[in-house]
């Protein structure tokens, strides 16, 4: 929104013959302000945080710390979203703005149809870069005078002039002009036409431009904007180049909280009597209650305050407001919640993404939403084998599913709320599954300690919790919900029965249907006629008897669950995801390991401890003793080598023993089982070895390992054999080397092949080693017909380093020159790129209306012509695409001519990038097509990056023009090229045909040079008078230095 505060006249005077030119002063000036008026969100919030040092133009604040401004001539003005607010003066109206920039010509008015019939009017801002005339005479420079006229017509009408002006004066500086229009009443809209009626000077003299610079649509009433929070800024639009971009830390909606609770310190004063207050709070879970209940943008016109949990959001409040440390020396709350909603979305998801704030989830259940946090808590109920149908089966995640590395993305507000990744890991999960990485949002997340303790709370979850449990129940499916913690009182895998039914019970004593090894002090847990659970401590067990030390609240019913539990065994527990309806009154829940002692390792990096579950003892097995390396030295085929020997005193009832070594701190090698007391190692190299030695007893349950000191063992020395062969073989932009190994037994560890540019073995340089008995290596990237010389020898597992092959000059290897074969090949690899595909790729037609149409195209024959313009982005998360179509399209009948560009710009997250610019023509005529275009592209989609120019044509020239004379040096037509001259520097030629003849560029007939022709007859001249020779397709003639025929052979 712009206004003209300022306008000012001036004119200048003449003078005489001799005189100084002069120049008048500018008497046009314009000063521009923008207002604009931001809805920043929906009402009552507290407002700007900070004051003016909470407002940001272009990212800087409007004020200081200390108070000094950045800014000159800007005034704000903010509501809170109140009911009953007022208007922000200033801003009487409603205003869309729209850029325009088009210059106005004399000959070509500009003309803009507006359709918003509510509208009031319109304002048109002109302005003229520079206005000003220079007399050629005397070299004054005055003013000048632009006249110009704004017609409008309504509902189609004929147009009418509205308003006749003229920018009349000088300057040398932008001067901007703004012209209202009131708009009559129309219910089909209006159509706004300015015309420049002093005609274009086009004169180097006059500078007499004129702009339309923007059109303004104006509806005029004073807004209240009831429930929103407004901001209104106007600026001095000389200290910004365009509207600038607004920015505003603000406190943001006050909403209802428990009428206990302290927003501002976070506490909560006694017990909550169930009734609310309203104020500002970041927690959570009264933002996901407002929500639900809200009638405006939330679920309020479906869902009433009866139909949502508050007593359990009060709990997961409060869990969120418990302090934790925040990485950086101090503390803050658990959980807080700073989003900005924008955009409409599916309430499911939203509610749901709001609840990942506080680790839980939200669910519709008998008519009521349900919020549930992972969060420690007690179990609610418990399951044995006596109350669930069937077995319990326990299903395990995939190693792949156990996260290691956790990428968080938050918004920092330290740098304008922009998104930030935190990096975190889990070190022990790292040593056992190696890095696994996965990528989450914290959503609402402004705190880089929140986004550390969500990464540790997703690596932990996937390690520590890896094991679902799923069963079927009856009418106890009433006492749990998706997100409720159990315990699993499961006798096959505790290793003894510690849970049932009660047989009958008589205040604190309660006889079981069965005890196994219940003692004093254990817990025995039971549940009571309201579906309750409740522990007491054993007393004494006297058979199936147990009396607990303080008596049961309610009475105790026959065939109630019991449990119990001991420190050293506990039942496991789980965290219920999901119950569905089996058959008849059967439910099956579905359900997750729960680890509570996660939470305190999340929030303070405590150690995490192991619930035990079992009694089934893991057998101990003793490790072997004294473990020894010996070594004997044999001779076999000619080759002698070193046998080494690890010997160890038997274990206690061990029957197996595996067994290890390793070489020089190498990896450790197996060196197999054995039940006897000794093992051997052929073949064994010197070096210094260590063995270990693990036992194993009749269950397979294995002993720590037994380790031998570190043992010096003297192995082979002599060096290796020469390898016996080596080839080198040219292929396309490459060269194949195939080497060969003697026979017999071979203690080769690599191969060694070295090559130079000469045939020459002191300049050589390592190619590679090749691991035995790799015996193949190909060279690719080379140029065609590039040359190699090549050497190799072997490496023996001592380290020995054989001799030389070949001894003297080395092998050569030429990659390929042969052009048939280059071609082919590289036809191959073009036609896998996607440029390639895109150019072969037939352009596809605009789909016109079609013939016959009442209302748009009549008559028999499709006649069309068009242009089509297609932008469009795509950013997700491993990829961003941008890309820019236009096509342009006759049509008469079957008959169709195209013409197409495309740009388009592609990078993913795994590294491949791709860019290309592409020009197609095409033709379709009597039902076929006929193609031709360019495409310029560069990507490493298919491989290394390529970069390349493709063109598909039937014909490919050069055009040279001379004096009006066409010429065509160079063309390509049905697969030929050709070339009216040319200059090749170095050249292969695989076959060649010579029209006429072909010499030397010094060839002087009788003196220097030489000659072919195609008549047969050839010509060697020697240099400087060194003699020549000159044969016939029937003689031969020598001559010498003196040109004497000296020899001459005929037929």
């Amino acid at each position: 929104m712009k206004y003209i505060i300022g306008y000012g006249g001036g004119g200048g005077k003449g003078g005489g013959e001799s005189r100084t030119p002069t120049e008048s002063p500018d008497s046009l000036h314009s000063i521009a302000y923008a207002k604009v008026l931001d809805a920043a969100s929906e009402g009552d919030v507290v407002g700007l945080v900070n004051g003016m040092q909470s407002v940001f133009l272009d990212s800087t604040p409007l004020v200081n710390p200390d108070g000094t401004a950045n800014f000159q001539n800007v005034s704000v003005d903010v509501r809170t979203g109140t009911q009953d607010q007022a208007y922000i003066p200033g801003f009487p109206s409603v205003e869309s703005e729209t850029s325009v920039g088009v210059t106005l010509t004399s000959t070509t008015p500009w003309v803009r149809a507006v359709s918003n019939s509510q509208l009031s009017a319109v304002r048109i801002t002109m302005a003229v870069p520079a206005l000003s005339q220079a007399n050629t005479s005397n070299g004054d420079i005055t003013g000048y005078r632009v006249e110009y006229a704004i017609d409008l017509s309504t509902a189609g009408g004929a147009f009418q002039e509205v308003l006749s002006s003229a920018f009349d004066g000088k300057t040398t500086s932008t001067y901007e002009r703004s012209h209202r229009i009131n708009l009559p009443a129309s219910t089909s809209g209006w159509t706004v036409r300015v015309r420049r009626i002093t005609p274009n000077a086009n004169s180097s003299t006059i500078a007499d431009t004129t702009n339309i610079e923007s059109i303004a649509e104006i509806i005029d009433a004073k807004l209240r904007y009831p429930n929103t929070a407004l901001v209104g800024i106007q600026v001095d639009a000389q200290q910004f180049k365009s509207i600038p971009t607004r920015s505003f830390d603000m406190k943001g909606r006050i909403i209802r909280v428990p009428s206990n609770y302290d927003p501002a310190t976070r506490a909560y004063v006694g017990s909550w009597d169930g009734t609310f207050k309203t104020a500002w709070t970041d927690n959570p879970a009264w933002v996901f209650y407002d929500l639900v209940l809200h009638p405006r943008y939330g679920l309020g016109h479906r869902v009433n305050a009866a139909q949502i949990d508050k007593w359990s959001l009060y709990q997961i409040a409060q869990y969120c407001d418990e302090l934790v440390d925040d990485g950086s020396g101090g503390q803050e709350p658990r959980f807080t919640c700073n989003c900005y909603l924008q955009v409409r979305a599916d309430a499911y998801k939203v509610l749901q993404d709001l609840a990942t704030v506080f680790r839980g989830m939200a669910y519709w259940a008998n008519g009521n939403v349900v919020a549930v946090a992972d969060m420690p808590g007690d179990p609610v109920y418990s399951f044995a084998n006596a109350n669930v149908v069937g077995e319990f089966t326990y299903t395990g995640t995939s190693w792949k599913a156990r996260k290691t590395v956790a990428l968080v993305t938050w918004n920092d507000p330290a740098d304008f709320y922009k998104a930030k990744v935190e990096y975190v890991e889990d070190q022990d999960g790292i040593a056992r599954y190696g890095v696994q990485q996965t990528e989450t949002t914290a959503f609402g997340c402004t705190s880089q300690g929140q986004a550390q303790r969500v990464g540790h709370w997703t690596l932990l979850s996937s390690r520590l919790e890896t094991e679902s449990v799923s069963f079927s129940i009856g009418l106890e499916e009433a006492m749990v919900s998706p997100g409720s913690v159990i315990s699993v009182a499961d006798g096959s895998r505790a290793g003894r029965r510690i849970g049932g039914r009660v047989k009958s019970a008589a205040g604190t004593t309660v006889v079981l249907d069965k005890v196994d090894q219940i003692a004093q002090g254990d817990a025995l847990t039971v549940i009571l006629p309201s579906g309750t659970r409740q522990t007491r401590t054993v007393q004494s067990v006297v058979g199936n008897a147990v009396t607990v030390t303080a008596n049961w609240t309610e009475a105790v019913q026959s065939q109630a669950v019991w449990i119990v539990e001991s420190t050293q065994l506990k039942t496991q527990l789980f965290r219920v995801l999901s119950i569905a309806q089996g058959e008849g009154l059967q439910w099956d829940v579905n359900a997750i390991q729960h680890n509570p002692d996660k939470y305190a390792a999340i929030d303070s990096g405590t150690r995490l401890q192991q619930r035990p579950i079992s009694v089934i003892p893991p057998s101990v097995q003793p490790p072997a003793k004294d473990v020894v390396w010996d070594s004997y030295s044999v001779i076999a085929q000619g080759i002698a080598s070193t046998t080494g020997v690890i010997k160890w005193i038997p274990a206690d009832k061990a029957i197996a023993y595996d067994v290890d070594w390793r070489r020089d701190n190498g990896e450790w090698v197996k060196a197999g089982r054995t039940g006897s007391q000794s093992l051997e190692v052929p073949n064994l190299y010197a070096g210094k070895y260590v063995a270990r030695v693990t036992a194993l007893n009749a269950l397979e349950v294995p002993s720590i390992p037994a380790y031998s000191v570190e043992t010096v063992l003297n192995g082979k020395t002599s060096p290796p054999p020469t390898v016996t062969s080596l080839m080198a073989t040219g292929i396309v932009f490459g060269i194949q080397i195939n080497w060969g190994f003697p026979t017999g037994p071979l203690d080769v560890e690599r191969t060694e092949v070295w090559y130079s540019l000469t045939n020459d073995l002191f300049t050589a340089i390592k190619l590679a080693d090749f691991a035995f008995p790799q015996n193949t290596h190909t060279m690719m990237g080379l140029a065609a017909g590039a040359t190699f010389y090549f050497w190799a020898r072997l490496i023996d597992k001592s380290g020995n380093i054989g001799a030389w092959y070949p001894a003297g000059g080395g092998v050569r290897g030429q990659s390929s020159a042969d052009a048939t074969e280059i071609l082919d090949y590289l036809n191959g690899k073009i036609g896998e790129t996607q440029l390639s595909q895109d150019l072969l790729e037939t352009i596809a037609t605009i789909q016109p209306p079609f013939a016959g149409s009442t209302e748009d195209y009549a008559g028999s024959i499709n006649i069309y012509a068009g242009v089509l313009s297609v932008q469009s982005l795509i950013q997700d998360g491993d990829r961003a695409v941008a890309q820019q179509v236009t096509t342009l399209q006759a049509t008469i009948g079957e008959n169709t001519a195209l013409v197409q560009t495309t740009a388009q710009a592609m990078a993913t997250l795994d590294g491949k990038v791709s860019a290309s610019y592409q020009i197609k023509v095409g033709a379709t005529v009597d039902g076929v097509y006929y193609g031709a275009g360019m495409g310029i592209g560069v990507s490493n989609e298919t491989g290394p990056t390529q970069s390349q120019i493709l063109f598909l044509a039937d014909r490919f020239a050069f055009l040279n023009l001379i004096n009006g004379q066409t010429s065509t040096p160079f063309v390509i037509q049905g697969g030929q090229t050709f070339i009216n001259q040319a200059f090749i520097g170095t050249g292969w030629i695989t076959n060649a045909m010579i029209g006429d003849y072909i010499q030397s560029n010094n060839y002087s007939a009788g003196l220097l040079g030489w000659r072919l022709d195609k008549s047969g007859s050839y010509e060697n001249n020697g240099v400087g008078g060194s003699g020549r020779r000159v044969e016939t397709n029937n003689s031969s003639k020598w001559y010498d230095s003196n040109g004497t025929l000296r020899i001459r052979m005929q037929v």
